[in-house]
């Protein structure tokens, strides 16, 4: 498929990043990302909306919820289940022989039966946004619904029925994981765990900071064998795991959620680092008072000292989990399709939307990234670090939808070979033609996660104003420094002046007759890393340059008056660097002008005041081909996606669309021996060869002749 990126315009000078916002409905949220409900608090407060606000909304992504039961027939899961199937081996089902509408003891494998807690779940992972009932944080991603327990409940003492889920079986969840996978799940909810018993948490024994010793009668992993760790690990190789922390207000973990620290015999993670454990906070950011925190069991221990390589803190965020929207099932009858409802179930569900809404923006991503990902950018909270009551802290999908470590530009010829963003740009004297490449504003930028992001590159596109109007060479003056020259007469008509600086050399001829003089003048200059006043750098980089040019000029004087102009033309050979997106042409034609009045001997002897128009050496004729890549195609791989780069290619003409103008007052002053001390002011317009840009110039420069 193809992938439209996050646009992210950057400017590199700061590498400072923008993003660009698109409202995705009016009924939730606006242009700026706010929610136009206080209902949805959480999802402003962990970054939900402005991930929205860059048009990720989990379109398309997969989310497995295994789960007691769920109403299929809700509107805000309607057009959102593309699979549901019941894996429980004890289930209740409506019936209407039954006076309370249900039937127990069906066999497993049946149609789903609905519970009020598997809806609820749903509905916060992708409930659509409608404008009615509950809006999931992923609304456009589509649901795979596993029944493994039983969703309602009935009491024969008091003849009444509770919608909560129980009866939740390993087998089904094994069964459900299979089957979650094979059908293209991203990621696998888990609101549901083993809660522990009151004899358990008596003979539980504190080791220090978070570290738990289990009763030796139920083992570090409350009676889970390592072939259920196992059977767990094996019915998914690739989906991200999410699971709830508990709600007992204890300061352990619970099951399956604690299976995230085991190791194999080798130290290594017998999950891979796919498995989030998610606790609750409330709006003031506190733990949650029922939610468990992210203490550890130890299973490798020698002594009184844990070696176990991780723990559950190692593996534990916290996500809002009070007061949640949801969506009521509608055989509830409870009145409403929506209501609020607190836990670490819907904490949870919270995360794997989240989840959803990165692989949505970025298919490349494995389980184990994904995963990362939402740790390393969640929101510190509790001790400084990763603590045993928050772990890693709150999620931020705002944070988590960013660039991440140094952007690199892809290059376009490999996936991955990337060049470094930093010191990247062009300074351009005239060449503003360079911000109209439609490669440019879309080339792919990677982070540390060879996430692509689009980065708008004309930015990095700046002004260089060249104050060619400083020298009597207007080529020599693109790089002044080390500016000499020496002037000597042939005869009473003939003069000749030879010019040097630091990266070129001219010689000039002029003829003088009855007030009127003639010049010509010839030059070579070089440029390291640029042409004509253009600079670029990094992957946007330009080779060095030499031109050589001639250029006329005359002056006629009316006593103390003179009228003076110039014209020169030039032609460059222009190198270009091998990894550079821009590849300049090999031939560069460029021209420059100047006319102008001078005033002579006005405060003294031997001294000028003068006006001039010039027109800047700036490009006539030349090209350049810019090539980057601007996108890609995803194919999945059943671990995250193949990527195959999509590289576009362009001639662009180096010529400026408007001209730079300068408008100079200079001021000339002739020493002993012929040396000379020029200050001008000058008003620059279209500096850059951008219209409207406008920018003053004080120059001095003395001349020492030889």
């Amino acid at each position: 498929m193809k992938f439209k990126p996050t646009l992210v315009a950057v400017a590199v000078s700061t590498l400072a990043l923008s993003v660009q916002a698109q409202a995705l409905t009016k009924e939730f949220y606006n242009v700026k990302g706010a929610l136009n409900t206080t209902m949805y608090n959480a999802y402003t407060g962990t970054g939900v909306t402005f991930a929205w606000g860059r048009n990720i909304t989990g379109l398309g992504v997969k989310v497995a919820v295994l789960d007691s039961g769920f109403d299929l027939l809700h509107t805000d899961l309607k057009g959102q289940v593309i699979a549901a199937k019941n894996f429980s081996e004890i289930v209740v089902e409506n019936t209407k022989t039954n006076p309370n509408n249900f039937k127990a003891n069906i066999q497993a494998g049946t149609d789903i039966t609905w519970s009020l807690h598997g809806t609820q779940m749903a509905s916060i992972i992708a409930g659509k946004a409608d404008g009615n009932g509950a809006v999931g944080v992923a609304p456009d991603a589509k649901l795979l619904l596993a029944q493994v327990g039983q969703g309602v409940t009935y009491s024969s003492s008091t003849n009444t029925w509770t919608y909560s889920g129980t009866g939740i079986s390993a087998p089904a969840l094994i069964n459900a994981l299979t089957w979650a996978e094979a059908n293209g799940a991203t990621v696998a909810n888990m609101s549901l765990g083993s809660s522990y018993d009151k004899t358990f948490q008596k003979g539980v024994t504190l080791l220090g900071s978070g570290v738990y010793k289990a009763p030796v009668a139920y083992g570090s992993m409350y009676g889970n064998t390592t072939k259920d760790l196992l059977a767990f690990a094996g019915a998914s190789k690739a989906m991200a795991l999410v699971a709830s922390a508990g709600n007992d207000g204890l300061p352990y973990a619970q099951f399956p959620g604690a299976y995230a620290t085991q190791v194999d015999a080798k130290g290594n993670l017998v999950l891979g680092g796919r498995m989030l454990i998610v606790g609750s906070v409330g709006d003031n950011n506190v733990i949650s008072t029922f939610s468990n925190r992210a203490g550890s069991f130890c299973t490798n221990l020698v002594g009184t000292t844990c070696k176990d390589p991780y723990y559950v803190k190692d593996f534990f965020v916290v996500a809002p989990g009070e007061g949640i929207i949801s969506s009521i099932a509608n055989k509830a009858k409870v009145g409403n399709t929506a209501n609020a409802v607190s836990g670490t179930s819907p904490a949870a569900a919270f995360v794997s939307g989240g989840i959803a809404l990165m692989k949505q923006a970025w298919p490349q991503l494995s389980g184990a990234q994904m995963v990362q990902l939402v740790k390393t950018t969640a929101t510190d909270l509790g001790a400084k670090g990763v603590d045993e009551v928050y772990g890693w802290g709150m999620v931020n999908f705002d944070k988590a939808t960013l660039p991440q470590g140094l952007l690199n530009i892809a290059n376009f010829k490999g996936y991955g070979a990337a060049i470094p963003l930093t010191s990247t740009g062009v300074a351009s004297s005239g060449s503003a033609s360079i911000k109209t490449s439609s490669v440019l504003q879309n080339v792919q930028g990677l982070d540390s996660y060879n996430r692509n992001y689009t980065l708008d590159m004309t930015r990095a596109v700046i002004a260089n104003p060249v104050a060619t109007y400083r020298s009597s060479s207007s080529y020599l003056a693109l790089s002044p420094a080390g500016y000499s020259e020496v002037s000597t007469p042939v005869n009473e008509n003939y003069s000749i002046k030879m010019m040097q600086s630091q990266t070129g050399i001219a010689s000039e001829v002029t003829y003088n007759e009855q007030g009127t003089s003639y010049s010509a003048q010839f030059g070579n200059v070089t440029e390291k890393s640029g042409f004509l006043g253009n600079y670029g750098v990094g992957a946007m980089a330009f080779g060095d340059s030499s031109t050589s040019y001639l250029q006329l000029g005359t002056e006629r004087k009316f006593g103390d008056i003179a009228l003076f102009g110039s014209y020169g033309l030039g032609t460059t050979r222009a190198g270009s660097v091998q990894d550079s997106m821009i590849q300049l042409g090999n031939r560069i034609l460029s021209s420059t002008w100047k006319l102008g009045v001078a005033k002579n001997n006005v405060f003294q002897n031997k001294d000028a005041l003068s006006l001039s128009v010039v027109s800047p050496v700036s490009v006539r004729n030349g090209s350049a081909t810019v090539t980057g890549v601007t996108g890609y195609e995803f194919t999945d791989n059943g671990d995250g996606a193949d990527a195959r780069a999509i590289v576009s290619t362009e001639t662009i003409s180096l010529r400026a669309q408007v001209k730079t103008m300068d408008l100079v007052l200079g001021y000339t002053l002739i020493g002993k021996g012929l040396d000379r001390l020029n200050v001008n002011v000058a008003r620059q317009f279209n500096v850059g060869g951008v219209s409207g840009n406008t920018a003053n110039s004080i120059g001095v420069m003395a001349v020492k002749s030889f």
